[in-house]
């Protein structure tokens, strides 16, 4: 069944009053419980239509529905998680930034009271994401995964419908990367979530995605492809390379 819809979107950037185009006439069904990722060029508009979709920017026309109702600004029911390590408040430790969507008055008030389901809840997550011995730690103290982990928890934390990830995992070391992937994977199954992934990388959408949207270059034109290899995935097996190697003759850089 479908979630997230997307109708005709034309989309345009002003710029120096001229207009730059972004997207024309863009249509797409996201089913729920569906993993998606986003490739393509640098500049072809990924995480324009990210931002789009979750309601972070309005098109020029055309309609973007979830659960059959349009979308006009940032949904409780969809949670964005950014590229840069800075997405936490650095005054609050890992705990109380997983808790902010819900208890940010308790803060700015210095209470400490969090309600016993909450309290368990904000445990499983903890244990889930890796993050439990971290609980108490600031954002100064943490690695760049340790926080993108932590920028998770807190999605997850705000029960989301939808998580919008855009680049998340880009400006991490490989280990790190391959590790929160995993992580991610395991968060999807478990919570049964819808997952949108805009990355740069082939590789990880390929490992990552039910289906891959490709911007086959910065002219707007794309293109849904299914992604047929099996789970878990071998990133060296034969099939994986050949698979990218397809996608990556899609995209003109230029």
């Amino acid at each position: 069944m479908s979630i997230l819809k997307a109708d005709s979107l034309h989309f345009a950037y002003d710029l120096d009053k001229g207009n730059h185009k972004v997207l024309e006439d863009f249509s797409l069904d996201i089913e729920s419980g569906e993993f998606l990722a986003v490739i393509g060029p640098s500049g072809c508009g990924k995480s324009t239509l990210l931002r789009l979709l979750s309601g972070f920017i309005r098109p020029g026309s055309g309609k973007i529905s979830l659960n059959g109702s349009e979308v006009l600004r940032p949904e409780r029911a969809g949670q964005m998680i950014f590229q840069d390590f800075n997405q936490l408040f650095p005054w609050l430790t890992v705990e109380q930034n997983i808790l902010f969507p819900r208890y940010r008055s308790f803060f700015s008030l210095g209470k400490k009271a969090v309600d016993p389901p909450d309290r368990m809840r904000v445990d499983e997550i903890l244990e889930l994401t890796g993050l439990t011995g971290f609980r108490k730690y600031r954002p100064h103290q943490l690695s760049g995964g340790l926080k993108q982990r932590t920028a998770l928890a807190r999605a997850l934390f705000a029960d989301p419908q939808i998580l919008f990830l855009d680049e998340p995992f880009g400006s991490l070391d490989a280990p790190s990367r391959v590790e929160l992937q995993n992580l991610l994977l395991r968060v999807w199954k478990e919570k049964k979530r819808t997952v949108l992934f805009v990355t740069h990388d082939i590789s990880e959408a390929l490992f990552l995605a039910d289906r891959l949207l490709v911007f086959e270059s910065r002219s707007g034109r794309f293109k849904v492809h299914s992604n047929s290899l099996s789970r878990p995935r071998d990133r060296h097996s034969g099939p994986f390379r050949e698979r990218k190697l397809e996608l990556y003759s899609l995209i003109d850089p230029d």
